[in-house]
């Protein structure tokens, strides 16, 4: 099975159709975070296997916190 992530702004009528049924009651307490490697962003996502296929669907992101020290 493939896995893809994708926006959700950015996926198909058909893909939007597809999570409609999967989550017939909202995704709120379907969602996950994850960190994205190379930016310094943690984003909010659902899983949806579909067709051969599992998509992250990436909802919205923050900005990571970092710890720093300030010295003087």
């Amino acid at each position: 099975m493939k896995n893809l992530i994708v926006s959700y702004d950015k996926i198909s009528s058909e893909l939007s159709e597809a999570i409609s049924k999967t989550y017939p009651d909202g995704y709120d307490h379907k969602t996950f975070e994850f960190e994205m490697p190379t930016r310094n962003e943690i984003w909010t996502a659902i899983r949806l296997q579909w067709k051969d296929m599992t998509y992250v669907i990436k909802l919205e992101s923050r900005e990571k916190e970092i710890d720093r020290m300030d010295f003087l």
